[in-house]
C-alpha cells in the first residue's frame, strides 16, 4: 500500500516538473520570437525612435552653439523630454520584440551635420526653424497613430506623448519669434547712396569706386588721387599719391578718411588741404597699417 502511494507521488512530482519546464520553454520561446504586431504599428515605433534620436542629439548640439538663452534653454528641454519619452519607448520594444534603431537615420545625420556647420544667430534661426517644423510633422503622426494603432501599448504611449510635444510645439513658435526678432535689431540701417563718410569709416560707395578717385581741394584744384583705404588704431585712413610730374617725384600719404567727403560729384573726394600741404605730410608707411575689409 505505501509502495503504491509512493509511486503515485513520484508520478505527481514528475508530472509537475514537466508542466514547469513545459512553461519556461514557452516563456522563452516567447522572448526570442518577436510578438506578432501590424506594420503600422513597428513602423511608428521604428519612426518615433529615430524622431526622438535627432532631437535629443540637435538639443545637445543647441546646448553647445546657440546664441541665445531662449535657444539654449529649449535644447536642454528637448534633451530631457525626449530622452524620457525615449526611454519610455524603449520599454515597450523590449517587450514586443521590436529592435528600435540606435544611430540616426541619413536623413537626420545631413540635418545635424549642417546645423553643427552654423554658430551663432544663424543656428539660433535654422535650429529653430528646424524644431517648429519637426513637432508639426509629429503631432500630425502621433494623432494618426492614436486613431489607427492596433497595439494598445503603442496607442498609450502616442496618448501619453501628445500634450508634451504639443507644449514643445507652442515653445518652439515662440522662441523662433523672440530669435527672429533679435535678428531683425542686429541688422544694420542701410546707408544712403549719397551719403558721405563719417566718424572715419567708408561711406556706401564701394572699395573699387573709391580706388583712383581724384581728391580735389575747396578751390577745385586735384591734390592727389587715392591708392588704397587701409586702418590704423581702429581710424580709417585714405592712402593719397601726391605731387611729382608725369609719374616721377610722386609720394603717398595717409590722410584721415574723415578730411574727405564727397562732392556732388560722386566720383571726386574733397580736401581742405593744398597739395604743398600734403607733400609736405610724412610718406605713408604701409607697415604701419592694415588692409580696409570693406
Amino acid at each position: 500500500m505505501a509502495l503504491n502511494h509512493l509511486v503515485a507521488g513520484a508520478a505527481a512530482v514528475a508530472l509537475l516538473a514537466s508542466a514547469a519546464l513545459a512553461q519556461d520553454a514557452q516563456q522563452t520561446q516567447a522572448q526570442a520570437e518577436p510578438m506578432h504586431l501590424a506594420q503600422e504599428d513597428r513602423d511608428f515605433a521604428t519612426e518615433a525612435a529615430q524622431g526622438g534620436l535627432i532631437e535629443v542629439r540637435l538639443g545637445e548640439l543647441a546646448q553647445q552653439q546657440a546664441k541665445a538663452p531662449a535657444v539654449k534653454a529649449f535644447g536642454q528641454r528637448m534633451v530631457e523630454d525626449h530622452g524620457m519619452a525615449n526611454d519610455k519607448l524603449k520599454q515597450i520594444a523590449e517587450q514586443k520584440g521590436i529592435e528600435l534603431p540606435q544611430e540616426l537615420s541619413e536623413d537626420a545625420q545631413q540635418t545635424y551635420d549642417e546645423l553643427r556647420q552654423r554658430t551663432g544667430t544663424e543656428f539660433d534661426e535654422a535650429y529653430m526653424d528646424e524644431m517648429v517644423s519637426d513637432h508639426e510633422d509629429d503631432i500630425s503622426a502621433f494623432e494618426d497613430h492614436v486613431e489607427n494603432a492596433q497595439d494598445p501599448d503603442l496607442r498609450s504611449f502616442a496618448e501619453e506623448t501628445l500634450p508634451t510635444l504639443r507644449q514643445h510645439l507652442d515653445l518652439a513658435k515662440q522662441t523662433q519669434e523672440q530669435v527672429a526678432a533679435a535678428g531683425e535689431q542686429e541688422q544694420p540701417e542701410p546707408a544712403m547712396a549719397a551719403d558721405a563718410p563719417s566718424g572715419g569709416e567708408p561711406g556706401s560707395m564701394s572699395l573699387e569706386e573709391v580706388l583712383g578717385s581724384s581728391v580735389v581741394n575747396q578751390n577745385g584744384e586735384e591734390v592727389g588721387t587715392i591708392e588704397d583705404l587701409v586702418v590704423k588704431d581702429d581710424a580709417h585712413y585714405a592712402v593719397l599719391s601726391v605731387g611729382g610730374f608725369l609719374g616721377l617725384g610722386e609720394k603717398n600719404v595717409a590722410v584721415p578718411l574723415d578730411e574727405l567727403k564727397l562732392g556732388e560729384d560722386e566720383a571726386y573726394l574733397m580736401s581742405a588741404q593744398t597739395e604743398e600741404q600734403l607733400e609736405e605730410m610724412p610718406e605713408y608707411e604701409a607697415a604701419q597699417y592694415r588692409p580696409y575689409q570693406g
